[in-house]
């Protein structure tokens, strides 16, 4: 997949940080790591970016990513915090935030694992 073709996940991101992901591509690019990238979203009010194959040269670079979305507004792309309302975690600037507050610990993600048996028996 070529560099280009990583850039049809914007449809998926909040537009605040469509500059935030095409600085993560060009970034990889220039340190001459090619990625392809499987999945990019916004997951409780950070990116999220995975690859596959998996590229762990690149796993820096995603993870300064994911980071800086944490304090980037996800509707303009001004600085922001995670704030919450009724459950939804986004992270926002004062001006796209109105009507959320700031969380009083970080939220919590549940995962719900099913046990499978893979023994031979």
């Amino acid at each position: 997949m070529s560099g280009n073709d990583n850039l049809r996940w914007l449809d998926n991101l909040p537009v605040g940080w469509a500059q935030l992901y095409r600085d993560l591509l060009s970034d990889l690019a220039t340190n001459g790591i090619t990625v392809c990238v499987d999945d990019a979203k916004e997951k409780f009010g950070t990116l999220r970016v995975h690859l596959e194959p998996r590229v762990p040269e690149a796993r820096p670079y995603i993870a300064a990513a994911e980071e800086q979305s944490q304090v980037t507004c996800q509707k303009c792309g001004e600085p922001g915090e995670l704030l919450m309302r009724n459950r939804i975690v986004a992270t926002l600037c004062p001006v796209h935030g109105a009507g959320f507050s700031k969380p009083a610990r970080p939220p919590v993600v549940t995962v719900y694992m099913k046990s499978v048996d893979i023994s031979d028996e």
